[in-house]
């Protein structure tokens, strides 16, 4: 083994990583705020592009099995107003060279590609401290703590560890999607089985 490496984080990024690290002969371990991989769902569709994500999972060796994840026409769109008049009907791409995967799907593969004792789930970060020779300590909510000589943060957008680890101030936004109440009855007949994207004319009374 070359290193230890400590992940914070089982994302796709972070599993990713840890994926590559993996196959190099790295020592790693990935702690996970999760109590499991089945604690919550990971979200909805996302498309991997030739460039990064695909090329990642070529690395990966795991290229193959994405392609049996693949959900063909997926990134189909049709917006509606309030009223339900269709704004925008775009069909899916069948032939797109970016597909469609399930996040929870995705995620799944990435951990099966690694040894079952490398994610240690249910350990939220509590708080990191530097202890000197460019190690980390890294303490958890349940009462554990580890020592590092990397430590890398794929924990999300509120990160402790990367706080930590960068001096940068969080840049803060906030973004608003109205969205229109349709029945169960009119969600079908405009969206048949795929996930609705409604809008609201906000210009409409000035």
């Amino acid at each position: 083994m070359k290193a230890d490496v400590t992940i914070i984080g089982a994302g796709l990024g972070g599993l990713v990583l840890a994926g590559m690290l993996h196959r190099q002969g790295v020592k790693i371990a990935v702690y996970e705020a999760e109590a499991s991989a089945d604690a919550r769902t990971q979200g909805g569709l996302l498309d991997l592009h030739e460039h990064s994500g695909q090329r990642a999972l070529h690395d990966l060796g795991l290229y193959e099995a994405f392609l049996a994840l693949v959900r063909p026409g997926e990134d189909a769109k049709r917006v509606v107003d309030c009223q339900g008049t269709v704004l925008l009907d775009r069909p899916g791409d069948l032939a797109t060279a970016r597909p469609e995967v399930d996040r929870g799907e995705l995620r799944r593969m990435l951990l099966d590609a690694l040894p079952p004792d490398v994610v240690r789930w249910g350990h939220k970060v509590a708080s990191v401290r530097k202890t000197g020779c460019s190690r980390h300590a890294v303490a958890f909510g349940n009462g554990s703590a580890v020592e590092t000589m990397l430590l890398v943060g794929a924990d999300g957008a509120w990160s402790r560890a990367r706080t930590a680890l960068a001096a940068y101030e969080k840049e803060l936004f906030a973004r608003s999607c109205p969205v229109a109440h349709l029945s169960a009855s009119n969600l079908a007949r405009f969206f048949g089985p795929d996930a609705p994207m409604s809008v609201v004319d906000l210009f409409a009374n000035g």
